[in-house]
């Protein structure tokens, strides 16, 4: 194989290896990427063959890729997508048409783009192993490129690993530049940059808008830890967790007030629900952390008391609201009770508003329901419809503000998620002058195989509806959605302990990445420059400064005496190294001096051979360099004669130096 054949079968399988977390992304369409990797498969079974089209052919080429781009749209989920198309195909046409060292390296940058593109675009644990590997292989495929412009060949025998030692280097390296990267970089989680879609993923909302609804995605990402500090199981029923109630219905939205806020104070840190303050020693104790912060706290049924790092207001319907950056983490403490305090007010006229009235909607809702008494028939009766007459899917196929999202729903599709049920009770029972509110929060998620624990995603965000049932039961809580959209409790079998070891792994990735944004970053700065000062602070200080100067010179006492340990004692515990004297390795530098120069050092050659073109090259050095070539052969040639003093070494080597200036 020549040359250039062989660097195109490296592009090729770096090419694939750049592509490989592009599949598990939702930014890239897949004939997208799938081009891209046929074009370095291409390179890597089949390097001979060069792509050489005319100019006529690129320009052709030019235009179709950019309809192409086009045509996939993708301005809906942000620039990301059309610019990562263009690069997709832009680099499989470049790859094609190497021929040449020149469009060998112009071709590697854009593969690295490429490569940066999926990193940044992954947000899963694998990411970080895949990092790692990537390190590894740079390194190999730079020390390749780095032999090759020198001239030389790798010694291995092909195929052979790099070095141990060579690849921790390389990670250890790529990891400290990534860390303070990772640190100091802006966060990608603008609308200019993420964009906003009329498909969206799974999670709460502090407002539902049906008609913008459109496909849901599950997302696997976690929401909030609900877990016991004392270790009791979780209860089951714990795992509804309520955010708040929505009561304005404009159209097929439904939006909380925001109004009428009553401040609640806390009692030595502690902030009742209630006018009575039961004993917390009778009441269970749960810490739940929020991970992503949306005005509202996620409060489980019972909950008496709850401790928060910050000022807590109820709205009129029971949520709970946190003055606290948006989208930031944060923990609090709840205690739950056998019978939780109503925070919900009694219902008003915005309980049973009807901007809309559907003639079809009222005369279904007559129909179900209109014939019963009661209030608690009435919803039992809808609730019961809702659940056996329509179907449960996360793609109902509604159009933007074409139609009535609820009448839609109820009418015609006749199928769709969470919020159309919810929604379409909350506006059959207004019909039916019977008060109900949409509700938001999370329910179920995996519990831990001890019971202590409990994670809860986005795909366990629900909507269900609060019935007035009058002054005696006042809000219950009714779920229309059939059993199989409702989200529930994960089991904990045998196979469910390396599950959750898994899910306490990225949740940790969560916490500690994913979340890191400008807040966090805030925050570093602060303790840093906090740190900073501290330390000079004692710096000042004479009975601190005079011990920290002691121990920084023994630190450096060390340093330099563990260097000359390591040149005197350790070449002589390894026969390897005792092969390899100053010597030989100042004869190895002079070899890779001669390269640049027009020498020729096939790896052949001998320490004369080297040393005579030394001489050639630099006749000012040829004393040196013949006293040098000497040392290095009675080093490799000698027998047990032990290596030469580096300081000797040192002075001949500045000799050589001097001959080549």
């Amino acid at each position: 194989m020549s040359g250039i054949g062989a660097l195109r079968r490296q592009l090729g399988w770096l090419l694939l290896w750049a592509l490989v977390p592009l599949p598990f992304l939702y930014i890239v369409l897949p004939p997208f990427w799938l081009v891209a990797a046929a074009a370095g498969a291409w390179l890597a079974f089949r390097p001979e063959r060069v792509l050489r089209p005319s100019a006529a052919v690129l320009n052709l080429a030019a235009v179709l890729i950019l309809a192409a781009v086009v045509a996939t749209g993708g301005l809906e989920v942000g620039p990301l997508r059309p610019l990562g198309h263009l690069l997709l195909l832009l680099t499989a046409v470049r790859v094609l048409m190497v021929d040449d060292l020149k469009s060998f390296l112009q071709s590697v940058a854009l593969v690295a783009v490429v490569w940066v593109v999926a990193v940044a675009s992954s947000t899963h644990p694998a990411i970080a192993p895949y990092f790692v590997a990537s390190a590894a292989l740079g390194w190999g495929f730079g020390m390749r490129l780095q032999l090759a412009g020198l001239g030389l060949e790798d010694g291995r025998r092909r195929g052979a690993l790099p070095r141990g030692r060579h690849l921790a280097a390389a990670v250890v390296a790529a990891l400290l530049v990534a860390a303070p990267v990772f640190v100091v970089m802006p966060r990608l989680g603008s609308p200019l940059v993420a964009g906003r879609s009329f498909a969206r993923s799974t999670g709460f909302s502090a407002d539902v808008d049906l008609g913008k609804m459109g496909r849901l995605t599950p997302s696997q990402e976690v929401a909030l830890v609900v877990r016991s500090p004392d270790g009791r199981r979780i209860r089951e029923e714990w795992t509804r967790l309520r955010g708040t109630a929505f009561d304005q219905v404009m159209a097929g939205s439904f939006v909380p007030r925001q109004t009428d806020l009553r401040q609640l104070d806390p009692v030595r840190g502690i902030v009742w629900l209630g006018r009575e303050r039961p004993d917390l020693d009778r009441l269970v104790e749960l810490e739940i952390d929020l991970l992503r912060l949306r005005r509202y706290l996620m409060l489980p049924p019972g909950t008496v008391a709850i401790q928060a790092p910050a000022p807590v207001a109820a709205d009129p319907y029971g949520g709970l609201l946190v003055r606290h950056r948006r989208n930031e983490a944060m923990s609090y403490r709840v205690w739950v009770g056998e019978e939780p305090p109503s925070l919900a007010a009694p219902p008003g006229p915005r309980d049973l508003l009807l901007p809309r009235d559907h003639p079809g909607v009222r005369a279904l809702a007559l129909e179900v329901a209109g014939g019963l008494g009661s209030a608690r028939a009435r919803a039992d009766a809808v609730e019961q419809h809702l659940r056996t007459g329509y179907g449960y899917t996360l793609e109902p196929g509604v159009k933007i503000h074409d139609v009535d999202p609820v009448a839609w729903f109820l009418l015609e599709a006749k199928q769709g998620h969470c919020e159309f049920f919810a929604g379409a009770m909350v506006v059959m029972m207004r019909h039916l002058e019977v008060p109900a509110r949409l509700v938001a929060g999370y329910s179920g998620g995996d519990r831990a195989p001890e019971g202590d624990e409990l994670v809860v995603r986005e795909s366990n965000a629900h909507a269900w509806v609060e019935v007035w049932l009058g002054p005696d039961r006042g809000w219950v809580a009714y779920d229309p959605t059939p059993s199989s959209g409702v989200p529930g409790l994960g089991g904990v079998g045998g196979i469910e302990r390396l599950r959750w070891t898994w899910q306490r792994l990225e949740l940790v990735w969560d916490q500690r990445l994913l979340s890191f944004g400008l807040g966090e970053q805030i925050d570093l700065v602060d303790g840093a420059l906090e740190a900073l000062r501290r330390a000079v602070e004692l710096a000042r200080r004479r009975s601190v400064a005079v011990p920290a100067a002691a121990l920084g010179a023994l630190g450096v006492a060390a340093l330099f005496l563990g260097g000359r340990w390591r040149r005197r004692v350790r070449p002589w515990r390894s026969g390897r190294r005792r092969d390899r004297g100053p010597a030989s390795r100042a004869v190895a530098r002079l070899a890779r001096a001669l390269v640049p120069v027009g020498g020729i050092v096939p790896p052949s050659a001998t320490v004369r051979s080297i040393g005579r073109q030394a001489a050639a090259h630099w006749p000012g050095s040829a004393l040196a360099v013949g006293e040098l070539v000497e040392r290095a052969e009675d080093e490799l040639y000698g027998g047990d004669t032990r290596p030469c003093h580096p300081a000797e070494i040192r002075r001949l080597w500045r000799a050589i130096r001097r001959g080549m200036a």
